[in-house]
């Protein structure tokens, strides 16, 4: 998740994007049952699956997007939950890597995925399943998406804080501040909500200044929204990643609900990249190796497995 934590639940428009950490959906033999079956990846299967599917479910291996028992917060249930849908449909002689194609594989897998984890926006999803970057946007039950290019001079850099965050806890306390305080939660929403706007102009305009500005800025407003619901939104790991990054002028925030799992830092050049990586290493924060704009769902032919 680029832009647009939070805002994208109540319309805003968010800017995601696929990295190139992997999870692949593969068929096993009988005696050979693989890695268990995440429940959103379950569920997409089950969406997907068409009435002469052979019998059986696949096993989803999204061991990439893991540290030992800990995850790093990069959407391994969407992943999980892409691959399945994107296997089933496979077997039945769908040509997934087709826009056609990637339209159903993105219904089933949000399908899927929302019977398991239903608050939240899906743009994970469609980063998974559609790969490059990606405008969102949720209108209701359905989406909205269209491919974005990234600018090429600004640098990405994805730090993990060695603690996992799960969303479903920050929603919630977020949940529980419109309850008590609407208009405390309106105008917090608001201001992300236009940020999240300033940021996708700013891409498509391909201004770098206003990108790493807008980066600040929106890190500041998930920071208020955590004080106001008494989260962590803003931990003091993600609010350092953020100093360094303005240290080289660049700009850092958390991607997804915070809290934990990842800081995105969004830096001017490769200069100021290698100063980052430099300044995080010194501070013991693990800079994690990743390409954004990856593919999405895709068929790999394996000697004795199909893998998507």
């Amino acid at each position: 998740m680029i832009s647009g934590e939070y805002a994208v639940l109540h319309g805003a428009e968010a800017l995601v994007a696929a990295v190139d950490r992997r999870a692949f959906a593969r068929r096993h033999a009988p005696n050979d049952p693989g890695p268990p079956l995440p429940a959103e990846a379950r569920a997409a299967w089950g969406e997907a699956a068409g009435p002469t599917q052979a019998p059986g479910e696949p096993s989803v291996d999204v061991s990439s997007m893991r540290v030992g028992a800990l995850k790093l917060g990069l959407g391994s249930s969407a992943a999980a939950a892409a691959a399945a849908a994107g296997l089933a449909l496979a077997e039945q002689g769908v040509d997934i890597e087709s826009s056609a194609g990637r339209a159903r594989a993105l219904n089933a897998a949000l399908r899927g995925h929302r019977a398991i984890a239903p608050q939240g926006s899906g743009a994970d999803v469609a980063a998974a399943v559609l790969g490059g970057f990606v405008r969102f946007r949720k209108l209701g039950d359905a989406v909205e998406t269209h491919a974005i290019d990234w600018p090429r001079t600004l640098r990405v850099r994805v730090v993990w804080t060695g603690q996992e965050a799960r969303t479903s806890t920050y929603l919630a306390l977020v949940d529980r501040l419109a309850a008590e305080n609407p208009a405390q939660h309106r105008a917090l929403m608001h201001t992300l909500g236009s940020e999240a706007d300033r940021f996708v102009s700013a891409v498509v305009a391909v201004d770098t200044a206003a990108i790493i500005e807008s980066t600040a800025a929106y890190g500041e407003a998930m920071g208020a929204l955590g004080r106001a619901a008494g989260a962590d939104i803003v931990n003091d790991t993600l609010a350092r990643v953020a100093q360094l990054a303005a240290q080289v002028g660049g700009a850092a925030k958390p991607s997804g609900a915070g809290g934990g799992d990842v800081a995105l830092a969004i830096l001017p050049d490769a200069a100021a990249e290698a100063q980052f990586s430099g300044l995080c290493s010194e501070h013991n924060f693990t800079v994690l190796l990743i390409e954004w704009g990856a593919a999405g769902v895709r068929v790999e032919r394996a000697p004795r497995s199909e893998v998507v």
